[in-house]
């Protein structure tokens, strides 16, 4: 893959592209790719990763191994992949294969035998499963960290560097000052890390310095049903190729030894799936063009749509949310935080702000729609809700409902009605 593409490794795109895999959909001219894993002393591999990639395409479909050590892919275009196989404490095995003329491709795993090689290859989970806890200190720490440590960077991300106490203190140092886009923050250090940063430094020279790291906690490879799923992965421009940044991502996900790529050039953040199986994500990088993003899930075609921000860049999004009749919900900040809505079908995009003497949207934005469709949002000291549907225009200023609970205010503008708990109003 080149440097100017990172793998779209979202949960929720991955699996919904299985459909694009039905065997149903292929035509007389697919292929099946198969073949087998095994250790180097000849032992049949189960529930290893298989992944394969056509030549010049942005799609990479992986699926596991059964119990005998043998793959196979749902039908796939004749054509030249890269195919490769990798599993948690081996090394990644590549391999090529023309399906033109080769529908199969047998792979060797050799053992790792570098611990740190090991450690980085591990998902977060087993990474946080993996650091001590046996004492209440200890317990106590490794909460704090992941609950202040873990909201922009993954565990895998933060753990697969190592650091002295002193290196920790100097990374806690900055951390506590920055947001969640990497923009320090001057005078605004976080509290909780404030307080337990000697601590903190302590605990993870411990697990991650100098020293030895954690006894890895294994689990289990996939078997039996969970072994039968089919995934794919897309690769999505990077923040460079959409207008912001000079560096390139050397390392696109695909070889898990090589650790977790930083977040901060990929410019996705949630995802969802329309009523035509394609892939949506907002954007919460800063970019010049990219508010909103669409991948084709059958050609993995990616279209990227803007709205204007009044400092000139694209305006980022956070949250998104899809409602019964298709439309994806976002909010989005303009200069001030609103709502937006998405109508895949025409491809327009409609932005709703909230009363002025009401909240804006804010926060770590998260969404939801109601059984009456009404779209939920929070608010930096509370939560909105929005009513799409028009109303007659009435007077632009939050007032108490008078058949709602006392807690909760009401407002029209743009001819739509806003609720939002009492908080949520001038901040």
């Amino acid at each position: 893959m080149s440097g100017q593409h990172g793998l779209a490794k979202v949960l929720l795109l991955a699996s919904a592209a299985a459909i694009v895999l039905a065997p149903a959909s292929a035509s007389a001219a697919d292929h099946i790719l198969s073949g087998s894993v095994a250790s180097a002393s000849g032992e049949k591999l189960s529930g290893v990763t298989v992944s394969a990639k056509l030549e010049g395409s942005t799609i990479t479909n992986s699926v596991y191994t059964d119990e005998s050590g043998n793959y196979y892919f749902p039908p796939m275009a004749a054509g030249k992949y890269k195919v490769w196989a990798q599993a948690l404490s081996f090394e990644r095995a590549p391999g090529d294969v023309d399906l033109s003329a080769n529908k199969q491709q047998s792979l060797t795993l050799t053992a790792m035998t570098d611990p740190e090689r090991r450690w980085r290859q591990l998902p977060g989970e087993l990474m946080v499963a993996s650091l001590p806890e046996e004492t209440a200190e200890d317990a106590r720490i490794k909460k704090i960290f992941m609950n202040q440590c873990t909201g922009c960077h993954t565990p895998s991300y933060t753990l697969q560097f190592r650091f002295d106490e002193g290196g920790w203190n100097r990374i806690i140092n900055l951390m506590k000052t920055v947001n969640n886009r990497g923009v320090p923050q001057q005078g605004q250090n976080n509290q909780i890390i404030s307080l337990n940063q000697k601590d903190l430094a302590a605990y993870l020279a411990k697990v991650r310095g100098p020293g030895e790291s954690p006894k890895i906690k294994e689990r289990p490879r996939p078997t039996g049903e969970a072994a039968r799923a089919v995934w794919t992965l897309y690769d999505v421009p990077l923040n460079q190729d959409v207008g912001i940044g000079t560096h390139y991502q050397v390392n696109d996900g695909t070889n898990w030894a090589l650790g977790t790529p930083s977040y901060l050039m990929m410019i996705m953040h949630d995802g969802g799936m329309d009523l035509d199986g394609n892939l949506w994500f907002t954007s919460n990088a800063f970019n010049k063009n990219v508010s909103l993003g669409r991948i084709d899930a059958k050609t993995g075609d990616v279209k990227h749509f803007r709205v204007n921000r009044n400092d000139g860049r694209a305006a980022n999004t956070h949250g998104l949310t899809r409602d019964n009749e298709g439309n994806f919900w976002f909010d989005v900040d303009t200069g001030r935080r609103g709502l937006g809505k998405m109508d895949p079908k025409t491809e327009k995009i409609t932005v709703y702000q909230s009363p002025n003497n009401m909240s804006p949207l804010g926060g770590a934005v998260t969404l939801d729609v109601d059984g009456k469709g009404m779209v939920w949002a929070s608010a930096p000291d509370g939560v909105l809700r929005f009513d799409p549907k028009p109303r007659p225009p009435s007077a632009q200023t939050a007032r108490p409902s008078p058949t709602a609970p006392p807690a909760i205010v009401t407002a029209t503008a743009g001819g739509r009605r806003w609720a939002g708990t009492r908080s949520a109003r001038p901040i």
